[in-house]
């Protein structure tokens, strides 16, 4: 799935001027059945309920191109359904989604969108992927929303009250990054997945004294401070937890991930 979205996003992009400094935020809105997003209500949406200020668009018969100072933002019609492994994968890591391993597989086709701007902009565009989403989501016959980088699928309820909650300032945090928790030999471990779309290594906590709850909570905090305030997490920063205890981070070989991941000793 993450090859065929690579694939239909470099042939799309052949339409654009694509700069080497450039960032592509891509996701897709699982349809359930194949009738094809309206693409001319959904531009409208985009505009006037999402509050995206278009330059100009381009609509031809399965795809839209919108047209914004920053960014240009791509839509594709796809009438068959998204990888079935890949969405039992991450349906069975869903825990949020309690009915996702049954509503998720079910679904009959997509809508890829492509987010493309400034590299050093990624919570701008990933603020333009979610409210095109929420859309999509909101003008078609639609069950949720699937990041393949970060394995993150959230269902259609969730994703639209998070993409509302824009409106508050408040990050949607769940729909970005991918945060798992589980018991390794009794103890509590916790992790994210996808931290690297926004620059920075992902979190690990190894084998915790602490509850799983209180694990996430603390990754949860550290991500949602740093993408809300634009701080970049890196070996020796420093983060803080609820209860007042400074935690310095530190870079190592990852033990649930590949490669390295900063290590929270919690």
């Amino acid at each position: 799935m993450r090859n065929a979205i690579l694939l239909l996003t470099l042939s799309l992009l052949q339409s654009v001027n694509l700069e080497a400094q450039d960032k592509v935020v891509s996701g897709i809105v699982l349809l359930n059945d194949q009738k094809p997003a309206d693409f001319k209500t959904i531009a409208n949406a985009v505009k006037k309920d999402w509050n995206i200020r278009l330059d100009s668009f381009r609509q031809a018969e399965k795809t839209l191109v919108l047209y914004t100072t920053n960014a240009t933002i791509m839509l594709a019609n796809m009438d068959y359904p998204a990888s079935p492994v890949e969405i039992k994968q991450a349906a069975e890591g869903a825990w949020m989604w309690q009915t996702a391993r049954q509503e998720a597989p079910r679904h009959q086709s997509q809508v890829v969108i492509s987010v493309i701007g400034a590299d050093d902009k990624p919570v701008y565009l990933y603020k333009l992927f979610t409210k095109t989403a929420a859309a999509v989501l909101e003008n078609a016959n639609s069950c949720g929303v699937y990041m393949p980088a970060q394995l993150v699928l959230q269902s259609r309820e969730f994703y639209l009250q998070a993409a509302r909650n824009l409106e508050q300032v408040v990050l949607p945090v769940y729909c970005w990054v991918y945060f798992g928790m589980f018991l390794d030999d009794g103890a509590s471990s916790a992790y994210t997945h996808g931290l690297t779309e926004f620059g920075m290594p992902d979190l690990e906590i190894v084998k915790s004294g602490h509850s799983m709850q209180e694990a996430h909570a603390v990754l949860y905090d550290a991500v949602a401070d740093a993408l809300q305030n634009n701080k970049s997490l890196s070996n020796g920063s420093l983060i803080e937890t609820l209860e007042g205890q400074k935690i310095t981070l530190k870079l190592s070989k990852a033990q649930y991930l590949e490669g390295e991941t900063l290590k929270v000793q919690y």
